[in-house]
């Protein structure tokens, strides 16, 4: 049983379990580095155990040239993952990165398989004995240790690079940098006792075997440690990834850090750190209000076209003040809306104001007459129910006048309707200027008018009426210069308190008006007494 080659395959198994375990994971810092260092090593353990297994010399020496592809780029990987996990950095190399890290392990492939013309890798290559499957004892070349030059010095910055951040760690996240620390030290120590000859496994290099230790403390610090589920966020990059400009200031009163953001302030040098703060014009006027305060300081700055929510916390050191962090919020989209959103308003108030204007204009036009500018009939329908609700609660009575010009057929017909027209707006201007004003006159239509007389009885209504006749006698409509002598017919109803309807009312004064045409015209007749209006309602009767 070749028990060597079936550790080495159980190594490689595991380590492609590993690699495609964490492969499934969610996204964290240096995955894509960790995955293919995995993968390496299964590449080398894998070769590894082929040499093992096979008995040829040949064979041997074909795998253990094969092997090279996983050796050179393990440490490289290993290296750039641990770089990238304590930077905690989640973007995937570049293209030119990746060619720059194939580099050295394409060309020592090369030079391997072509090591028979000039021995720069190996010097010689024989069995340690005649026994089928002997190992083979590798007499190595320039290239061999230029090679163990180029990975050493990336194993010890990825040991430099722990170091640094276990000095700089809290207690949880150093449990995660001592355990890549000791899986990193496991297969070193094995290749450099390799090296020095101080130990061999099977008279083989065991270093491919110290991978399967180091991919148990993987699976273990990953299962029972939660290594990928609590990752070390590096000071630097939290303090970059933050979107808001943040600064922190000595005291002094200098930069002392700053993020990306904050660089990307206007007027911002270069070289900001170690600026003093007052060169920068829109912080100078602010410090003696950021300084030494017990509690944050915010408010609104503008910065050139930016609006900023400007918050200062004073840092303190044994109860003294030793620097201030500074973030500033971009607020100016949230500043353009809302002026966008007053001026909205203001704009949507003007239109709302014009609205009602026009609405206003445009219920003018409706509910009045356009040649005597007197109220139509659509304005009757308006304001009877209130002229009812009113003399109701105040019980008073209403009278109406319903008027029509007499013989004013005649006139269009031979003055043209042109003088028609003339006349009625002299008859309206009349009623205008000589009625009261809670009096309403209407036009209903061609030459008959309505006038509303609250609180007014029937004599009280016959009396204004004869007055106006008199006026329209006196002062007769003029068209083109000359007088146009015109009468009036009126019939007038006298409407008792808590009544319901005005169609009632109208129809005895149209009555009335009929009778007084009857009669000869120019005069007015008031509803007869055996006529007189009886509205009910839910009040009383009036007869």
């Amino acid at each position: 049983m070749n028990w060597p080659a079936l550790v080495l395959f159980s190594c490689t198994i595991f380590t492609l379990a590993l690699a495609l375990l964490t492969a499934r994971r969610d996204a964290f810092p240096a995955k894509f580095y960790y995955v293919c260092m995995l993968l390496s090593s299964a590449w080398w353990s894998g070769a590894a155990g082929m040499e093992n297994w096979q008995t040829a010399p040949a064979d041997k020496i074909l795998w253990a040239k094969l092997a090279w592809l996983g050796i050179v780029t393990v440490p490289c990987y290993w290296t750039l993952f641990v770089w990238a996990y304590v930077k905690g950095d989640n973007r995937p190399p570049t293209w030119l990165g990746q060619l720059a890290l194939w580099l050295m392990p394409l060309l020592t492939c090369l030079i391997a398989f072509t090591n028979d013309q000039h021995h720069w890798l190996y010097v010689s290559t024989l069995p340690v004995s005649d026994a089928p499957g002997a190992a083979i004892r590798y007499l190595h070349g320039p290239w061999f240790y230029l090679c163990a030059l180029y990975l050493y010095g990336y194993m010890t910055l990825s040991m430099l690079v722990i170091i640094n951040a276990l000095a700089r760690a809290n207690a949880l996240y150093r449990q995660h940098y001592l355990g890549l620390a000791i899986a990193m030290a496991i297969p070193w120590l094995a290749n450099a006792a390799h090296l020095t000859g101080l130990v061999t496994l099977f008279d083989f290099d065991p270093t491919p075997f110290s991978f399967l230790i180091m991919g148990g403390i993987f699976y273990w610090l990953i299962t029972h440690r939660q290594w990928f589920d609590l990752l070390p966020i590096a000071h630097d990059a939290l303090f970059d990834a933050i979107p808001d400009a943040v600064l922190v200031v000595d005291d002094q009163q200098h930069i002392a850090r700053l993020n990306h953001a904050a660089q990307a302030l206007p007027n911002m040098p270069a070289n900001a750190i170690g600026l003093p703060l007052k060169l920068l014009p829109y912080f100078d006027n602010l410090l003696p209000t950021l300084w030494d305060r017990l509690l944050p300081v915010e408010f609104e700055l503008q910065l050139d076209d930016a609006y900023y929510d400007l918050r200062s916390v004073t840092i303190y050191y044994l109860q003294q003040p030793i620097g201030l962090l500074l973030v500033l919020r971009n607020i100016t989209h949230h500043k353009q809306s809302q002026l966008a959103l007053q001026q909205a308003l203001i704009s949507l108030e003007a239109q709302l104001e014009s609205n009602a204007q026009l609405q206003q204009q445009l219920h003018q036009a409706a509910i009045l007459d356009p040649l005597t500018n007197l109220h139509n009939r659509r304005f009757l329908d308006e304001v009877t129910p209130n002229l009812l609700s009113h003399s109701t609660q105040q019980q008073q009575t209403i009278s109406l006048v319903m008027i029509d010009l007499d013989h004013f057929k005649t006139i269009n017909d031979h003055y043209g309707h042109s003088a028609g027209d003339e006349v009625l707006r002299h008859m309206a201007q009349l009623l205008r200027r000589y009625s009261r004003q809670t009096d309403l006159l209407f036009r209903l239509g061609g030459e008959e008018f309505l006038v509303i007389l609250p609180d007014t009885s029937a004599a009280q209504a016959l009396r204004l009426t004869e007055g106006w006749r008199e006026q329209l006698l006196a002062q007769p409509a003029l068209v083109n210069g000359t007088p146009m002598p015109v009468t009036f017919s009126a019939g007038i109803v006298e409407v008792a308190y808590a009544s319901n309807t005005f169609d009632t009312a109208i129809a005895y004064a149209d009555m009335a008006l009929y009778r007084a045409k009857d009669a000869g015209r120019n005069r007015s007749e008031l509803a007869s007494p055996k006529n007189k209006i009886a509205i009910q309602s839910t009040f009383a009767i009036f007869d």
